[in-house]
């Protein structure tokens, strides 16, 4: 299989995983800011996927490493949220 196939299906499985924690650790608005942002990344990279899928360009397609690039940073922010609202969690208790 492809790099770009593997890569792709870890950052949706990290990503859709992570969106599921968030949802169960975060309340009220932050939900459903962070899962909006996460959302959007994911259908930023399927629609760059697909794009790139359909579009068979034979130079090297800056746009995907962009967009992964991208993710991956949203993906970083969302974690790094979702351990703030973990602390914030325990520390109520």
């Amino acid at each position: 299989m492809d790099k770009i196939v593997w890569i792709s299906a870890l950052t949706f499985v990290v990503l859709i995983a992570l969106l599921i924690y968030i949802s169960y650790v975060s309340k009220g608005l932050s939900r459903m800011i962070m899962s909006l942002i996460g959302i959007a990344a994911l259908a930023l990279l399927t629609w760059t996927l697909i794009d790139d899928k359909i579009m068979d360009y034979q130079d090297a397609n800056i746009g995907l490493g962009l967009v992964f690039y991208f993710v991956w940073i949203v993906t970083f922010f969302l974690f790094l949220f979702a351990l703030i609202m973990t602390f914030r969690s325990k520390r109520e208790r």
